[in-house]
């Protein structure tokens, strides 16, 4: 699975997947300026990581457990491939620091919900230890909160670094 996510970041492919994004929304919305395209991109992004922070969370806390599954893979590669819309976007330069700044916030922020999720679906399971279907709907709902929140603060960030209202300078964040 590692293999696989490893390359999924790292092939040109989402780099082209992320620029085509980027030319299909602007033809949708041809007046629209780039931080209107920006909030676009970071919101569909912000949806798609909730529905899947939803769908892996619930079923685990009804169950009471939470295996590494494909909600944090998923999760790490639709934050890069915003990443990569969004350099495409403000047309930032730098391929490889671009790959580089959406593997790291995507994993970085990826792996963080996963813990989260992980510690939530523990205390729901030993604070509700006999209703699994709310132990179910409460993960689910707090589970998809917590992914949607994940990707719209990547892409917030990723937004301000490519647009120059904020720089990182030596492991801080200026702005």
């Amino acid at each position: 699975m590692y293999a696989d996510l490893a390359r999924a970041v790292w092939v040109e492919a989402d780099r082209g997947r992320a620029a085509a994004d980027v030319a299909r929304l602007r033809e949708r919305h041809p007046r629209a300026s780039r931080d209107e395209l920006a909030r676009r991109l970071i919101r569909r992004t912000a949806l798609q990581c909730g529905a899947a922070g939803f769908a892996w969370t619930a079923p685990a806390a009804y169950f009471g457990g939470m295996p590494l599954g494909p909600e944090l893979a998923y999760q790490v590669v639709a934050m890069n491939r915003l990443v990569l819309s969004l350099a495409a976007l403000y047309r930032s330069s730098g391929a490889v620091k671009d790959r580089a700044v959406g593997a790291g916030v995507g994993i970085s922020a990826g792996v963080a919900a996963d813990l989260l999720r992980r510690a939530l679906v523990t205390l729901l399971r030993r604070s509700l230890p006999r209703r699994p279907g709310t132990r179910g709907i409460v993960g689910g709902l707090a589970g998809g909160a917590l992914a949607y929140g994940t990707a719209l603060g990547v892409g917030n960030l990723a937004r301000d670094v490519f647009a120059g209202r904020k720089t990182f300078g030596l492991g801080r964040l200026t702005g």
